[in-house]
Formats: structure tokens, sequence, C-alpha cells
């Protein structure tokens, strides 16, 4: 191969970037393409058994729906308890994968004293192979999102997108977790040289932001409030409740343990507010507001990501030897 000149343009210094990492990067869409192939096949059974067991056609505010559901979930519903869980860190994983080995190989192998020389230099090669697979990445774990959401619509329908395992699996969402994972295992690979251990950060960032996103999300945005007089699935509309309290109807506040304590039961107590005067207050996000909670937990995550590799090729650029 001949060398490259010093002053290789863009498109030939993505060409050389392509071919460094196709390898990787075609083994991570084959195996995208497996899981989205995977989703469709179980999906399509999923949602056989959704529509013929009548959980599809039912409406989720009546209790006689619960029983429906819980029919759907016993006889076709495994794929999806068991997907869901499995596939609640997918994101991360694939970004850790990506990211890990990109510049951390380099090192192991010895490869980046013949990388680095072909003209374009650490830095510029870096952030090729950094852009190339960032961007393959994202738009690959946003298209298995796309499926994801077609494959979850009877979780979604029942729970709301809100909840947090659909959550995650929107594909802006999954995105931004792939790429926030991926930066940190391409600077943990740039400053420690060792994939296995990049890898390893990579996932255990992708794990801790899984658990800071939760505790951050309902406040993206201020939420609203809302009374209502009925203690049946009031997210009928999908909204996302945060915390709910209860009022008598001089318009005192009481504890739920109170309001079930004034009948025998479920039943006596939603008859006390529907028709009693009792009321349900309820501190919620409405489903309106779904896709823009996805596009800032894509952003700040995204922004992250991107922090992590300029970090990388500043470690590159400055402290590599």
């Amino acid at each position: 191969m001949s060398t490259i000149t010093a002053g290789l343009p863009l498109g030939g210094l993505l060409g050389a970037v392509w071919l460094r990492h196709r390898t990787a990067l075609l083994t991570v869409l084959a195996v995208l393409a497996g899981v989205c192939a995977l989703l469709l096949v179980s999906g399509l059974y999923v949602h056989a058994g959704y529509r013929s067991s009548g959980a599809a056609a039912c409406d989720p505010s009546l209790l006689e729906c619960n029983r429906v559901w819980k029919d759907f979930i016993r006889g076709w519903g495994a794929p999806l308890m068991v997907g869901n869980t499995v596939l609640y860190l997918f994101g991360g994983a694939v970004g850790a994968f990506v990211g890990g080995p990109l510049v951390a190989r380099e090192f192991e192998y010895g490869t980046f004293r013949f990388a680095w020389t072909q003209g374009a230099g650490r830095s510029r090669f870096t952030v090729g192979g950094l852009a190339l697979a960032g961007t393959v990445l994202a738009g690959a774990t946003a298209l298995v999102g796309v499926v994801l959401a077609w494959w979850n619509e009877p979780m979604a329908r029942q729970g709301g997108r809100f909840s947090p395992a659909l959550f995650v699996e929107g594909a802006p969402a999954l995105a931004g977790r792939a790429l926030l994972a991926f930066g940190c295992a391409a600077l943990a690979g740039a400053v420690l040289r060792r994939t296995v251990v990049a890898v390893g950060a990579g996932l255990v960032a992708s794990v801790a932001v899984t658990f800071v996103a939760e505790a951050m999300r309902f406040h993206y945005r201020t939420p609203l409030e809302d009374t209502v007089h009925t203690l049946m699935q009031t997210s009928v509309d999908q909204r996302w409740t945060g915390s709910t309290w209860f009022s008598d109807p001089a318009g005192n506040r009481i504890g739920s343990d109170a309001l079930f304590d004034l009948g025998k039961g479920f039943d006596d107590a939603e008859r006390l507010v529907r028709d009693g005067g009792y009321a349900v207050h309820e501190v919620y996000q409405p489903a309106d507001r779904y896709w823009s909670f996805q596009a800032v937990e894509f952003g700040w995550m995204a922004l992250l990501g991107l922090a992590a590799c300029a970090g990388a090729v500043w470690w590159l650029r400055r402290r590599a030897a």
C-alpha cells in the first residue's frame, strides 16, 4: 500500500479509516441486523397473540382488561418480559464494545506506529475513526430503536412509553446511551491501552448513567399537577405519574391508608373517590412530552460521549508516546 500524502483530504482520510476499521464495524452491523431479525420474528408472534387474546381491543383503564392482559402475558408475553430485561443495557453494551478496541487495540498490537504515520497524523486519524464509528453506531442503534418501538407496542399501550424499560429503548435515548458508552470506552482505551479494560469502563459508564438518567428524567421538564376522581389506572392518557396524594371532602390531605380504612377494600375506596368527595392528586408528566424527553436524554448523553471522545484525542495528542 502506498503511503498517503500529508495533504490527505477528508474523503481519503475517511476511506483509510474505513479500511482500518471496516471489519469491526461490519461485524457490529451484522450483530445489530441479527437482533432486528430476531425482534421481527418474535414480534410477529407477540402481536398475533396480542390481537387473538383480546388485549389489543380492551381498555387498559378497566379492571377486566387487567385480567385479559395477564392472560396475554402468560400465553404470549414471555419474549417481551425476557427481551426487555436483556435489552435494558443493550445500547451501552454495543457502544462499549465498539469504542473499547478502537484506540486500545492500536496500542496492544503496535499498529498505531503504522496508522499514525500515513499522512494523517495521530489526531486526524483518531478523529476520523471516532467520527466514522460513532456515526455508524448512532445510526444503527437508532434503527434498532425503531424496530423496538414496534416490538414493544403491547407494553407501551398497557404501561406507557415512559416506563424505564421502554424509555431507554426509544431510538434517540438508545443512540445517546450507545454514544456515551462508546466515548467512555474510547477514552479509557486511549489512557489505559487495554481493550478489555476499555470495554469494561464503557460498560460501567453505561450502567452508571442508566441510574443517573432514571433519577433525573422526571425533572427534565417542570411536572404538572392534576386532580382525578378514580383509583383506576389514571394513566389512560399514558401520563407519567411521579407522585400521588389524597384529600377528603374538606380538602384536607390524607394518606392512602386512611382512605382505604374508610372502606372495606378497593371498591369502597373507589366509590368514595368517585362519588364521595374524596380526590386523588397527581404530579405527572403528560404523554405528549415523550419525544422532548427523548431529545433531552439523547442530547446530554451524546454531549458527554462527544466530550469523552475529545478527551481521547487530547490524550493521544498530548500524552501518548
